[in-house]
């Protein structure tokens, strides 16, 4: 089995409690918050963010601009749910045909139609080229393509923000990645060690691979609470966000 098709079938089997302890829960929820506080650096326009303390449901929603969200490796759609107030479409993508069923289940449960929240079952980073499912015209001209925790999965993250940055708008679309900082392995749960391929990225690489990728307007904040992880709180991380501009 290759490392893709493992991260495959973990998540496969993992999709229905990826988010359902109480320490899991809160990790979204801080990410959400962090996302939200950071609107601005990330440097998008955002349809009217007013919307910001709506309901999430598209009734509520009154757009003045197409704000297009792509958000790979998206899993149940909790970073989708934290940017959804702000963006019209949101695309996800990832290799985990039951994380999609999630992400979509949830979706219709806050009221967005298909064209407006939706994700799809494919892989940016097959070596044979992107999946045939998510070459169509509307996997392209991204205002933001995102990443949320699952760079650390990624066994080429380079090839992943050059592919990302391709499906972004020219001069204008934003690559985001959130993830984790340098840390030991020695304390990460063995049934997960076969599916991350890096612990943890470091300012100067994550730039490395974002210039290499044709992105400019590089900047990375290092995020001021850890996350807890476990049901003991024992395993913490600290966690970056990183964007660039693809050029023109």
């Amino acid at each position: 089995m290759d490392f893709a098709e493992g991260n495959r079938k973990h998540w496969d089997d993992y999709a229905s409690k990826y988010d359902s302890k109480p320490w899991q829960q809160k990790i979204v929820n801080q990410l959400l918050e962090e996302i939200r506080h950071r609107l601005d650096w990330i440097g998008v326009e955002w349809i009217d963010k007013s919307n910001a303390n709506k309901p999430l449901n598209k009734s509520e929603r009154t757009p003045e601009r197409n704000v297009r969200v792509l958000d790979y490796a998206c899993g149940p759609g909790n970073v989708s749910k934290a940017l959804a107030p702000y963006a019209s479409e949101l695309r996800g993508i990832d290799i985990s045909e039951n994380m999609v069923r999630e992400y979509n289940a949830r979706a219709i449960n806050q009221d967005f139609s298909p064209s407006e929240m939706f994700a799809t079952v494919g892989d940016l980073l097959d070596s044979n080229g992107p999946s045939p499912s998510i070459l169509g015209s509307d996997f392209y001209e991204f205002d933001l393509a995102v990443v949320g925790m699952g760079f650390h999965h990624f066994e080429q993250p380079a090839l992943a923000i050059k592919r990302l940055a391709e499906r972004l708008k020219p001069g204008k679309g934003v690559a985001l990645i959130i993830d984790m900082l340098p840390h030991s392995k020695e304390d990460m749960p063995a049934e997960v060690q076969s599916i991350i391929a890096h612990h943890g990225f470091g300012k100067d690489d994550v730039e490395t691979m974002f210039r290499e990728a044709g992105c400019e307007d590089f900047d990375f904040v290092v995020l001021d609470e850890p996350i807890r992880m476990g049901d003991d709180g024992k395993i913490e991380r600290k966690l970056f966000m990183a964007r660039g501009r693809r050029q023109k």
